[in-house]
């Protein structure tokens, strides 16, 4: 008579093995892809390392290519973006060293984890939202610092070019009386990131910095832009004017695309405001 003993128990669990045999990996962090991005993509005389307190960041720099040097352009993305950020970052890395200017565009870390708080209560949200934000401006002030170091040892001026909440979050540390300070700054589309209940409170404190900072500020926005920066753009203007702040001057620029800056319009906002202010 046949054994048709089942055989079942003793054959091998193929799913078992082949998780076994290949694990599913976590998903690469967000900074260290960037990175690992411009490092293959880029030439190592662009790609230049930077150590800011004990930190590894990366910069892709560029020298002017024109007759004379007019300075340094520091292009800070937003904290969810790269170096190579084509929605206004990387045209005006790669335009502006043919008018004069030597250009370091900065990786930043990716947006804090964690942030905004989840926490119930509007007084659980501040405690965290500010926990979680001192140690990335923390790290945000001495990469700018590092970074402002090596513009040094170039001539001229130095202009920031700093975008969404990381343009909201340097003017918070240039606010600081031990930071150190470039000649000028431009924003673009720049706006303080929070809790529902908290956008108002945060957002008016960062007009306020804004408007007390001695530094000359171009504050640039778009027409089909982030809502949060649509409304609380004429907030920075009116406290701009209450404390007569010079040099100060915000523009919308007409845009097709949400969130991605004319080209020509926005070098010809650039090149129009340094002007004016004698540069």
């Amino acid at each position: 008579m046949t054994d048709k003993t089942d055989k079942t128990d003793t054959a091998p669990d193929t799913a078992t093995d082949a998780t076994t045999d290949s694990p599913i990996k976590p998903p690469i962090n967000h900074t260290k892809q960037h990175k690992q991005d411009l490092q293959h993509y880029f030439n190592d005389n662009q790609v230049t390392p930077l150590l800011a307190g004990p930190n590894d960041y990366i910069t892709l720099v560029q020298k002017y290519t024109s007759a004379n040097s007019k300075g340094v352009v520091i292009l800070l993305p937003e904290w969810q973006q790269g170096a190579t950020n084509p929605k206004a970052i990387n045209f005006l890395r790669n335009t502006l060293p043919s008018k004069g200017w030597n250009t370091i565009a900065i990786q930043p870390e990716n947006k804090p984890e964690g942030f905004p708080s989840t926490a119930i209560t509007s007084e659980d949200q501040i405690k965290e939202n500010e926990l979680i934000l001192t140690e990335y401006k923390r790290n945000l002030g001495e990469l700018f610092n590092a970074v402002m170091n090596t513009a040094k040892e170039y001539s001229g001026i130095v202009l920031v070019i700093a975008q969404g909440n990381n343009g909201a979050l340097l003017v918070d540390i240039l606010s600081q009386t031990d930071s150190q300070r470039p000649n000028a700054l431009i924003l673009l589309s720049s706006y303080r990131q929070s809790n529902d209940q908290l956008i108002d409170a945060d957002n008016e404190t960062f007009s306020r910095q804004l408007a007390l900072t001695e530094l000359p500020v171009l504050d640039l926005y778009l027409k089909h832009d982030n809502s949060l920066v649509i409304s609380k753009a004429p907030q920075r203007k009116l406290m701009a004017a209450q404390e007569m702040k010079t040099y100060y001057r915000q523009r919308q620029l007409n845009n097709t695309i949400t969130g991605y800056y004319p080209e020509n319009e926005l070098l010809s906002q650039i090149n129009g405001w340094l002007k004016a202010i004698g540069w």
